[in-house]
């Protein structure tokens, strides 16, 4: 515990500040003096400490404010006070306002030893209560709804090599769902109860990826005022998912490769070499292959990622899971919004299912999101739909092999049009649907007629 912790300690005497920090190099703890609050204050600002103690009486600045500073700064630093007999009524005011403990000077060593101790696994706990309330919204998100038999066999397979400890090669084109997956093969691992983490190399400055993925010392370049953990290092015993990986440079594929052969990696500007036990699954809508025999991805590096590849279906090949998808997802949003959408029309989901999806599952995810918010009824229509805009040119051709009930509607659509003598708006009043729908499905069924009137 000693070492991954640092302490601070603040008291405007300085041999007070000089023995605490000796008694606490001994047992092991880093610690920084400082006789100034603004200095200690500011040391928090540029690195990362666990505890800060500090005398509750100084001229410049008292405990209190000192605390509540230290907590505006870093809300999970914990402080402890400490103060003379006298004043023991202040710091238990002090407890009251958020610091961990006190001491009551003088003290033994053993007493502040424990009372930082105690401090440190308040820290760890609350941190640990924040990853699992997120771990258990992530193990929510993670189900994959699956209809169709292309994604039946996908989730097969996550289940099969989940639980082994191969990296694993996601391929697919965008919004079909790559993240979902990664968060499966890990929840479906033994590294469950670790850290899933994930590193977007395509949303990342290029001359940002280094420094994210493998942290920095301080001081390494202009800016680094502190030491930082990268993503592979905070991925350490749990599952590291690289999004959209064939955007890294040969540099960071050279460097990311000898981390999954070794486990080895140095932070930028720091000269320990330091371990990781990760396990690597990577995404990506590029063809990796095909990069390979450009020469602008590592063969070496490829195969180790892939040594399993699970390929995702575009959803305009798995349309079987549409029906289910656009349920969560109008379930998920209405209860987001405070609506009582309960369901898609018949015609609504017509269009949905006419569509071909070029943005995948993320691209329905979208517009039933904004046809939740367009919806004034309990029922999403055409109507909550068409805003988008998606489908123009989805229904500018003519649509071949109708289903019956299809070759039906359009007979309908005829009928009306010719009763109303091609005028769109008397049509749409004929069939009781509105204007926009009527040019929905005139577009849809490539009939035409000169007088829109519209």
């Amino acid at each position: 515990m000693s070492r991954e912790h640092k302490i601070i300690v603040l008291d405007d005497e300085p041999n007070i500040v000089e023995v605490i920090i000796t008694r606490l190099e001994t047992v092991g703890f880093a610690a920084q003096g400082f006789t100034k609050p603004d200095n200690a204050l500011d040391a928090l600002k540029k690195n990362d400490f666990s505890v800060f103690i500090t005398d509750l009486k100084m001229p410049e600045m008292d405990g209190m404010e000192v605390l509540r500073r230290a907590k505006q700064i870093d809300p999970d630093i914990e402080v402890i006070i400490f103060t003379a007999y006298g004043s023991i009524e202040g710091a238990v005011q002090a407890m009251k306002q958020g610091a961990h403990d006190y001491l009551v000077k003088p003290f033994e060593p053993i007493e502040l030893v424990t009372k930082i101790e105690s401090a440190i696994e308040k820290r760890d706990l609350k941190q640990r209560v924040r990853y699992l309330e997120q771990e258990v919204e992530d193990r929510i998100e993670y189900h994959i709804y699956a209809e169709s038999a292309a994604m039946k066999r996908v989730l097969s397979l996550v289940r099969q090599v989940g639980k082994s400890e191969a990296n694993i090669l996601v391929l697919g084109e965008s919004g079909t769902g790559k993240e979902l997956i990664a968060k499966m093969l890990h929840y479906e691992s033994k590294r469950r109860d670790k850290k899933f983490v994930i590193m977007d190399c395509g949303a990342t400055p290029a001359n940002l990826i280094e420094a994210e993925l493998f942290g920095y010392a301080r001081g390494a370049f202009t800016g680094a005022h502190k030491d930082k953990r990268g993503i592979i290092e905070e991925a350490d015993t749990g599952t590291l998912f690289l999004d959209e990986i064939g955007n890294i440079s040969s540099e960071m594929q050279t460097r990311l490769l000898r981390v999954l052969e070794s486990g080895d990696f140095r932070r930028i500007g720091d000269v320990d070499q330091r371990q990781v036990d990760i396990r690597v699954v990577a995404a990506t809508n590029a063809d990796l292959k095909a990069k390979v025999e450009e020469g602008t991805f590592r063969e070496d590096l490829y195969y180790r990622l892939k040594v399993i590849t699970i390929d995702l279906p575009p959803l305009r090949e798995r349309k079987e899971d549409i029906v289910g998808l656009s349920q969560i997802f109008v379930s998920d949003f209405s209860s987001k919004t405070g609506k009582k959408v309960t369901g898609i029309s018949k015609d609504a989901m017509n269009m949905l299912l006419a569509y071909h999806w070029p943005g995948n599952v993320r691209e329905l995810k979208n517009i039933i999101e904004s046809s939740v918010v367009m919806c004034n009824t309990d029922m999403i229509t055409p109507d909550d739909i068409l805003p988008s805009g998606i489908f123009d040119h989805a229904v500018s051709k003519n649509v071949e092999g109708l289903n019956p009930l299809e070759a039906q509607e359009k007979a309908m659509v005829i009928q009306a049009l010719k009763k109303a003598g091609g005028i769109q708006k008397d049509a749409a009043n004929i069939l009781g649907i509105s204007r926009r729908v009527m040019h929905y499905k005139i577009r849809k069924y490539n009939l035409h007629t000169e007088k829109t009137d519209m």
